[in-house]
């Protein structure tokens, strides 16, 4: 063995026990936090997207079981078939949108399974009472509601009455980030299904999770925030996600996301 090749052996060996040094050092949650991370990366993003459109799947199953409903078909790519009726509608109006929440964190990071989806929609209060009758009678979305919901800038849901799915839609009115964000919006797949729908880019998901935790203080909020900052990493635009944080106010908060996430 060369001079050279002791060297490289050496030097691995010193990585390896750094390694081995800091896993011990680990709790047992956070090792398998951190084991959790490295999954999702090599999985990759269809198999991480297919395990959430399952896992929205099985747990319609077992509240219908649960409930002792009969006669209830199994469900089957309920998130796809909410969202596919959700947006084709939208898009039929030419009312723009952008998924995010739960569903966004799980396209860029780790799969959280949740019985509900986000939009963001930029809708005057015309296009919302269109909406309402784009959805009925296949989901509760009254009239007055979204309207009401275009005037005020606010928070309203419409519910798969199929399924009992709840689409949480944010009407955004003027807030300069949330258009931002719309205009750098993307179309993406959930999984392996051909059916693309807009996105929020990973960086505005992270932006609008730390938003939410700045408001809620939810843990929640925070590990979907990570899990994309973990799994996406140095393909994010760092100088992107500063600038807009330090507008936001929550630029302390991602300064601790990126240190955390260890990038």
């Amino acid at each position: 063995m060369t001079p050279h090749d002791e060297e490289t052996a050496e030097r691995a060996a010193r990585l390896r026990q750094m390694m081995n040094d800091y896993i011990r050092s680990m709790t047992p949650q956070e090792r398998d936090r951190t084991m959790q991370v490295h999954l999702a990366q090599a999985r990759g993003q269809v198999r991480n997207g297919d395990l959430l459109r399952q896992a929205v799947d099985r747990d319609l199953n077992i509240q219908a079981a649960r409930s002792g409903q009969t006669g209830v078909r199994p469900m089957d790519d309920a998130l796809i078939d909410m969202l596919t009726v959700v947006c084709d509608g939208l898009e039929r109006l030419s009312i723009r949108y952008a998924v995010r929440g739960s569903v966004a964190s799980s396209v860029h990071g780790e799969p959280f399974s949740s019985l509900d989806a986000d939009l963001i929609v930029l809708a005057s209060a015309g296009d919302a009472a269109r909406l309402s009758a784009e959805l009925s009678p296949r989901f509760y979305a009254p009239e007055d509601m979204l309207t009401e919901g275009a005037r005020s800038c606010s928070f309203v849901n419409v519910v798969d009455n199929r399924t009992s799915l709840k689409v949480d839609l944010s009407l955004i009115g003027s807030n300069s980030f949330l258009k931002l964000a719309l205009e750098r919006r993307m179309r993406t797949r959930i999984g392996s299904h051909p059916r693309e729908f807009w996105f929020v880019t990973l960086e505005d998901v992270i932006l609008m999770k730390l938003l939410w935790r700045k408001d809620t203080q939810s843990a929640k909020q925070w590990e979907n925030a990570l899990s994309v900052a973990r799994v996406q990493g140095a393909r994010m635009d760092w100088k992107y996600l500063f600038e807009q944080a330090r507008a936001l106010g929550i630029e302390d908060d991602l300064v601790k996301l990126r240190d955390e996430a260890g990038i």
